[in-house]
């Protein structure tokens, strides 16, 4: 996948790194990232066969959140990082009028704290967006368990950079009660995070998911189509489950698929899903899949 690097300068939260790939004149595919992650989490899924097929049709944009990149320079002392809804409300809109894109009819695809972000985008841009797939999202403020977590964790990176806690709750994070059977992307991750971000940077932007607020009322103003996706061993399945509960039933699915990370563990799955929502959506309707599973295309939750 062909793509471009862009930097956009915001008003109030700097240079964001934005990655975009296809004709700008058509419809975005905008994704946005989990903690611990960046724009290359999702590559191995957008590369897959059927994704290439549906991603064809549309000018791919992958924000990356400030700090977040590989390599990135350690953020100033006096640096606002953004909020969840700053993201949401002021930091995409921005970045899709600076590159010029059709900021019309939107689809996103977002995981954890990025499924968060896009909800917050969403309900803000309600004419703008055609419809989310959300990963692991959650609407909730962080409950005690997890705030507590998320706290120790960004005190830990900031104090010793990538360490065995912060480190064990990245990865129960992204892979759940799978990480034991996945021990190779396990250990791949692991050395991505001690290897390749900064740390300080990232403890803001856990610090951030940390502080989120909680917009469980609001779901039901959401205009666009909601796909909702958990994997079945993943860490966030009651959270999901909760949120879908408050969202309007007529404009949004579930989706529990086998795995923790249901990019990596079940993308035909996934992609075949994906496919079938946005042609529910008058999008795409040229593309086939190419292996129809059985059984596995999305469907009302009986919650």
């Amino acid at each position: 996948m062909e793509e471009t690097k862009e930097v956009v300068k915001t008003d109030k939260f700097g240079d964001v790194t934005v990655y975009v790939s296809g004709d700008r004149k058509l419809r975005v595919f905008l994704t946005v990232h989990d903690i611990g992650q960046n724009h290359k989490s999702f590559h191995q899924f957008l590369l897959h066969e059927d994704m290439k097929a549906i991603l064809s049709k549309f000018c791919i944009v992958q924000i990356t959140v400030p700090g977040q990149e590989e390599g990135a320079e350690t953020l100033p002392n006096d640096y606002k990082f953004p909020t969840m809804q700053e993201m949401g409300t002021e930091v995409i809109p921005q970045v899709l009028a600076a590159l010029g894109c059709k900021s019309k009819d939107v689809v996103g695809l977002g995981v954890g704290a990025g499924a968060n972000i896009l909800c917050r985008y969403a309900m803000v841009s309600a004419y703008d967006v055609l419809g989310l797939c959300l990963l692991e999202c959650s609407a909730e403020s962080a409950g005690f368990l997890e705030w507590g977590q998320e706290k120790i964790a960004s005190l830990q990176l900031n104090m010793k950079g990538m360490n065995p806690t912060s480190e064990s709750y990245l990865i129960w994070h992204h892979y759940g009660n799978a990480k034991k059977d996945k021990l190779s992307e396990v250990r791949g991750y692991s050395d991505h995070l001690y290897s390749k971000f900064n740390h300080q940077n990232l403890a803001r932007f856990v610090n951030r998911y940390m502080s989120r607020t909680n917009f469980m009322d609001k779901l039901k103003t959401m205009k666009c189509r909601v796909l909702m996706v958990t994997g079945s061993r993943s860490a966030h399945v009651k959270d999901v489950e909760k949120t879908y509960t408050a969202m309007d039933r007529q404009n949004s699915e579930i989706l529990k698929l086998d795995g923790g990370d249901v990019m990596d563990d079940n993308p035909e799955k996934l992609a075949e899903s994906m496919l079938f929502f946005l042609q529910g959506l008058g999008l795409v309707a040229s593309v086939v899949s190419r292996k129809m599973s059985r059984g596995s295309s999305f469907s009302r939750d009986s919650l």
